[in-house]
């Protein structure tokens, strides 16, 4: 049984004309999906999980520059695996 996601954010993130959104809350297990429709990429993660994992799992399904956003918020270069 999963437990309930709680607090979950809506980060706006401006990457020139446009402001990526992003929402992230904490979940039991790591979850990365996009809306192409609404342009909002969902990350759900449990506490503490490590960024090269979320963004292992963002690389999938993220449109470049959501990925890039992404990466930013989560202190790490979007080019973390060629490093």
């Amino acid at each position: 049984m999963s437990r309930p996601i709680s607090s979950p954010v809506v980060l706006r993130v401006a990457t020139g004309a446009r402001s990526a959104r992003i929402v992230q809350a904490g979940h039991e297990r790591l979850i990365v999906t996009y809306s192409v429709r609404d342009d909002i990429a969902y990350v759900l993660t449990p506490p503490g999980e490590d960024p090269a994992a979320v963004l292992r799992a963002a690389r999938l399904v993220l449109p470049d520059d959501t990925y890039e956003d992404l990466a930013s918020h989560l202190g790490v270069s979007a080019d973390w695996a060629s490093e």
